[in-house]
C-alpha cells in the first residue's frame, strides 16, 4: 500500500472520542508551506462490532448531509458504538466555505476516486479515503442532495453492484433509512466517484439525495439526522432498536440514460 502524504492527526486505532484534521499539504500565494484541513472525528466503543465510515459535503453546496454527520460527531458518545464510527462531516471545506459544488480550483471531488497519492490536492485525498479509510470500515455513507441547481424529494440510493451479497446488505441498508423513495442508478456523468471505489473495496454503501434546491426543510434536516442514525442501528454501529416502516418506500430505477434528460 503506498503511504499516504495526508497526515491524520488522531489514531484512528485508539478507544475512546477523538476529534482531529486530516493535513493535505500545499502550497499557495501566501506561503508555500501551508495545510488545507479536512475535520474528522473517530469514536471507538469497549464492545467489539463493525466500523462505519460516515462522508458529507463531498459537494460544498449540499449542508444536509453536513449538519447530519456534524450532528451525529457532536452528539455519538463511546457507549452509544458497537465497534467503531468515523465521520468526516465535511469532505470540501474550501467548496463548503464558498457554497459552491466545486472546489475553488474547479475540481468535483467526487470524480476524484480513487486517487494518486502523487496528484493534486484532490487526488491525493482521495487516495487517503481509498487507501487508509475504506480499508477499515464495513459499512460507506455518502451523503448528498441536489445543492444549488437541483432539488429531489429525499431518498437513498445506491448502484446496483454484482455480488449478491453486498448487493442484499446494501439493500437492507438503503431501505433502513426510511425515506419515502429510494433509488438503484447508474452513474452518467464520469468516473471516479466515492461510492463506486467503496463498492469495488467490497463495502456495504448507502448515499443519499436529501432535498437541494439552495435551502434546506426542516423535515430535510430530521430525515436526514434519523436515517442516518436508523442506518448505523441496522448495521450494528450504533446501539438502540432500528426502526421500521409499516409499510416500504417507493424503489425507483434509474438504470437508463434517457432516466437523466430533463
Amino acid at each position: 500500500m503506498a503511504t499516504s502524504p495526508v497526515h491524520c492527526s488522531i489514531d484512528l486505532s485508539a478507544p475512546g472520542k477523538h476529534v482531529g484534521r486530516l493535513e493535505l499539504p500545499r502550497s499557495n500565494n501566501t506561503s508555500g508551506w501551508s495545510h488545507q484541513f479536512v475535520p474528522i472525528v473517530s469514536i471507538r466503543g469497549s464492545s467489539a462490532g463493525p466500523t462505519a465510515v460516515v462522508i458529507g459535503g463531498v459537494h460544498g453546496d449540499e449542508p444536509e448531509g453536513q449538519i447530519a454527520a456534524l450532528r451525529l460527531a457532536r452528539e455519538t458518545q463511546p457507549d452509544d458504538v458497537t465497534g467503531r464510527l468515523i465521520v468526516v462531516a465535511c469532505a470540501s471545506p474550501d467548496a463548503s466555505r464558498a457554497y459552491t459544488r466545486l472546489w475553488p480550483n474547479g475540481v468535483n471531488f467526487n470524480r476524484s476516486f480513487p486517487g494518486d497519492r502523487d496528484g493534486p490536492a484532490d487526488q491525493q485525498l482521495a487516495h487517503f479515503f481509498s487507501t487508509v479509510l475504506f480499508p477499515l470500515a464495513n459499512v460507506v455513507v455518502d451523503m448528498h442532495s441536489g445543492g444549488r441547481s437541483g432539488l429531489c424529494p429525499p431518498w437513498s440510493e445506491m448502484h446496483w453492484v454484482d455480488d449478491p451479497v453486498q448487493r442484499r446488505a446494501m439493500v437492507d441498508a438503503m431501505l433502513a433509512w426510511g425515506t419515502d423513495h429510494h433509488f438503484v442508478y447508474i452513474d452518467i456523468a464520469g468516473t471516479g466517484l466515492l461510492v463506486g471505489e467503496a463498492e469495488r473495496q467490497g463495502k456495504v454503501v448507502v448515499s443519499t439525495e436529501l432535498g437541494g434546491g439552495g435551502h434546506v426543510t426542516a423535515a430535510t434536516h430530521r430525515i436526514a439526522q434519523s436515517g442516518l442514525a436508523n442506518v448505523l442501528r441496522h448495521v450494528g454501529v450504533l446501539r438502540g432498536e432500528v426502526t421500521t416502516r409499516d409499510a416500504p418506500g417507493i424503489i425507483g430505477r434509474a438504470t437508463d440514460v434517457e432516466n437523466y434528460l430533463l
